[in-house]
C-alpha cells in the first residue's frame, strides 16, 4: 500500500489547490458583483477561470473514493501495530518484574501488579498512571516504556514495604491512637461496650505518633514526618496480630454512601490478593 499512498498524495494536493483557488475566485467575483455596470467584462474573466479551474477537479470524486480506501487501509495498519506495541510493552515489563516475584495481569488499558493498577493511555506522548488499589490513590505517572514502569513500580513497593512493620509496636500504636480519637469524639473507653471511632481519626492520631522529637519541639514542615492514607492502609494490611494483651482490634466494614468519601473512609488491601475492603471504624473489644 505504500506506493499507492505515495501516489495519492500528489493529486489530492494538487486538488486541494485548485479547489483554495476556486474559493478565490468567487470571493472576487462577489466583490465584482458589488458593482456590474463598472465590472461586467472583468467579471466574465473571472468566470473563465474559474470554468479552467473547476477543470482540474473533474476527478475529485474518485481521488475521494481513493482516499476512504486508503482510510480503511491505514485504520487497520494502525490497530495491527497497536497490539504489537502493546503485547511488547506487556512481555518486557513482565520480564522486567519477574526477577522480583511481581506478576502482571489483566488487559489493556488496565494491567495490574499484585495491590497496584496501571492504567495506560496511548494517546500522544502515552502515559501510565500508576494507582494504590482500584484507582483509590494516584501515586505515580511515566511515560510508556517498560523499564520506566518497571521501575516506578519496583520504587513503591520498596517505600511501602520499609521499614518491615513491627507487629507489636504498631498494635500498641493503634491503639494509642484509638485512644486519643476516643477522647477528641467525647467517648468512653467501656470495657463491656467499647465504642468505636472513625478510621480516619485514628490515621490523624497515628500521623501524630510518627513524627520525631524534633517535630514536637518545633512543629515546622523540614521536621514533619509524612504518614498518609495509603502508608496507614498498606501497614494495616501488613499487620499480622490483630489482639493487644486481652484486647482485640476490630475494623468496621464502610457502607455504600461511607466508601464515597475519603473523610468517611480507607480502603485496606488483602495483599496476596490485591482486592480490599473499605472501612469506616476501629474499635478495640
Amino acid at each position: 500500500m505504500s506506493s499507492e499512498l505515495i501516489e495519492t498524495i500528489k493529486p489530492v494536493l494538487k486538488a486541494a489547490d485548485s479547489l483554495r483557488n476556486v474559493g478565490n475566485i468567487l470571493r472576487a467575483c462577489e466583490k465584482l458583483r458589488g458593482d456590474l455596470n463598472r465590472n461586467a467584462f472583468v467579471l466574465e474573466t473571472h468566470v473563465s477561470k474559474l470554468d479552467r479551474t473547476l477543470s482540474k477537479l473533474n476527478d475529485l470524486h474518485g481521488l475521494i473514493l481513493k482516499a476512504r480506501g486508503l482510510q480503511q487501509e491505514l485504520l487497520k495498519e494502525a490497530s495491527l501495530a497497536q497490539e504489537r506495541f502493546k503485547n511488547s510493552i506487556a512481555a518486557e515489563l513482565a520480564d522486567f518484574l519477574r526477577p522480583h516475584d511481581l506478576e502482571i495481569t489483566g488487559n489493556f488499558p488496565e494491567l495490574k501488579c499484585g495491590i497496584l493498577t496501571l492504567i495506560f493511555s496511548f494517546g500522544k506522548g502515552g502515559i501510565v498512571k500508576v494507582y494504590y488499589g482500584p484507582r483509590i490513590s494516584l501515586l505515580k505517572k511515566v511515560p510508556v516504556e517498560a523499564k520506566k514502569i518497571g521501575e516506578a513500580v519496583l520504587s513503591i513497593l520498596k517505600e511501602l514495604n520499609d521499614p518491615p512493620l513491627d507487629d507489636e509496636e504498631f498494635i500498641k500504636q493503634i491503639y494509642m491512637s484509638y485512644l486519643s480519637a476516643l477522647t477528641r469524639e467525647g467517648k468512653r473507653d467501656e470495657d463491656e461496650q467499647p465504642s468505636a471511632v472513625p478510621i480516619v481519626g485514628v490515621m490523624q492520631e497515628m500521623a501524630f505518633l510518627k513524627q520525631k522529637r524534633s517535630f514536637r519541639t518545633d512543629p515546622t514542615r523540614e521536621h514533619f514526618t509524612s504518614y498518609g492514607r495509603v502508608k496507614f492502609s498498606y501497614d494495616l494490611a501488613r499487620l499480622k496480630t490483630r489482639r493487644l494483651g486481652d484486647r482485640e482490634l476490630r475494623l468496621g466494614v464502610a457502607s455504600m454512601q461511607q466508601t464515597k468519601s475519603e473523610k468517611t473512609s480507607l480502603w485496606v488491601p488483602k495483599l496476596l490478593q490485591g482486592n480490599g475492603t473499605h472501612y469506616a471504624s476501629v474499635v478495640f473489644v
